[in-house]
């Protein structure tokens, strides 16, 4: 039987140290995550949970040293209520390989970066699925970190988590030769998003550019008021390597890329 022992507190120099060391472990993650290693979002993940979760058991180390009252980069495309299609306001869609694919959207963001407090920031929704049920950043970290391998692997996941991680819950849809799929993944490419804005809030001077050959990039996609039939072919996505200014975009609009989602590139 283990012994309690009295603990002794820990000095600020000491926990500066610590976060000095888990701000080098966000970087070289995200390093690891940019280079093709997306699993890599399940070590962002409990460096975020370490500098950011507040519960009765446990202090965030950015708690302890009393930086949460600060306020935070806020990167999220503004989520509209009346949207018909699934949000993912952190995340793009790349067409990359022959494969879409979902990739965080680092400093390339259709919007302009706001500042906003730390409660905010940590609840509101950054992804609303196609049955309309919210998740914020804290939601997308401790599921990731509790439950889907980054601090422990639970033999169930909560069940929403686990539709949108891993049955399309954004309601996108990849056609290809062998049939047709969900796009997965996009929980990891907004944490790999959510990592960014931390280190931006922490670092004012950190950024980070798209490191992609995308033929196409498109997010935010929104849709207000539409038949069925048009909302299936805006979510669903045909693969291709690269997209000709002449072709017919693929979102589906049956316009052409150039005056599409290609328009001013």
């Amino acid at each position: 039987m283990l012994k309690i022992r009295p603990k002794i507190p820990i000095s600020k120099d000491d926990l500066i140290r610590h976060l000095n060391e888990q701000l080098h472990f966000l970087k070289q993650s995200a390093i690891s995550f940019d280079s093709g290693f997306e699993g890599e979002a399940k070590r962002l993940a409990v460096d975020l949970r370490i500098l950011l979760y507040d519960s009765k058991q446990s202090t965030s180390l950015l708690g302890q040293l009393g930086m949460k009252n600060q306020m935070f980069i806020d990167s999220a495309v503004k989520y509209d209520p009346n949207n018909l299609l699934g949000y993912g306001g952190l995340v793009c869609i790349a067409m990359e390989s022959s494969s879409p694919r979902y990739i965080a959207m680092l400093d390339d963001t259709p919007e302009k970066l706001k500042e906003i407090d730390f409660d905010q920031w940590w609840n509101n929704p950054v992804f609303v699925d196609t049955e309309r049920r919210q998740f914020s950043r804290g939601q997308l970290i401790l599921f990731t970190t509790n439950q889907d391998g980054g601090a422990h692997v639970d033999p169930k996941l909560d069940e929403a988590y686990s539709i949108i991680s891993k049955k399309g819950g954004l309601g996108w849809i990849v056609q290809n030769a062998h049939g047709n799929r969900p796009l997965q993944g996009p929980e990891r490419a907004a944490i790999r998003q959510i990592a960014h804005e931390t280190l931006k809030s922490l670092i004012p001077t950190y950024s980070k550019k798209q490191n992609t050959t995308a033929g196409l990039i498109f997010g935010g996609v929104s849709v207000t008021t539409a038949p069925p039939d048009i909302i299936k072919k805006l979510t669903s996505i045909k693969s291709v390597a690269k997209v000709g200014r002449n072709e017919p975009c693929p979102c589906g609009s049956g316009t052409k890329y150039k005056k599409c989602h290609g328009k001013g590139l």
